[in-house]
């Protein structure tokens, strides 16, 4: 097996052959609080985000927990917890909430998910290349993930359901997304910073 390639995210490079690399090959290449990816067949470095970036997160983490605890047929999970895509990427969302029943046997795995999560939220980083950004909305798409997009320099958040159109959502609104029972975020505590 050759040694998996590794690349900073904001690179555009390519591999001619994908390499397969075990889960604990893949835990072992990163560092304690290094964020990391495995996206066709490289491994893939994420870069640090910035403060601002981190306090909308923290804000979403409590709309989530509070989401959680009302509906305990739901869990979130922060960002550094990666979930395998249909393409077999393991993508890590800045936070994900996905029904219980999804879990083998209800319980929480000690590795990777083995499955997608119900709803990746991201946070869009001004690091994030567009071609990157559009290759993760393309392994969301295809294993039916729905997608939250927040934007904090244009205060909006883009809402993408595999099963309906397009929706944005403006600071001053609350986001609703169907297909998750009564989720309902309301934006201005997200974007009051």
């Amino acid at each position: 097996m050759s040694p998996p390639r590794v690349r900073e995210s904001h690179q555009q490079t390519k591999m001619a052959t994908k390499t397969i690399l075990s889960w604990e090959s893949f835990v072992a290449l990163g560092k304690e609080g290094e964020k990391c990816e495995w996206v066709d067949g490289e491994v893939v470095h994420m870069t640090p985000v910035n403060i601002r970036h981190e306090r909308v997160l923290a804000r979403l983490y409590i709309g989530l927990e509070n989401y959680c605890v009302a509906h305990p047929g739901w869990f979130w999970i922060p960002s550094n917890a990666a979930f395998t895509m249909r393409s077999g990427n393991w993508r890590c969302p800045d936070a994900s909430l996905t029904r219980m029943d999804r879990l083998p046997g209800g319980k929480i795995p000690d590795t990777r998910a083995e499955f997608p999560p119900g709803v990746a939220f991201e946070i869009l980083s001004p690091s994030d290349q567009p071609g990157e950004i559009q290759r993760k909305r393309q392994d969301y798409h295809d294993s039916a993930v729905i997608q939250v997009w927040i934007d904090l320099d244009r205060r909006l958040v883009e809402l993408i359901c595999p099963d309906r159109p397009l929706q944005f959502f403006q600071e001053n609104e609350v986001l609703v997304i169907g297909g998750v029972p009564d989720f309902a975020l309301p934006l201005k505590n997200l974007f009051a910073i």
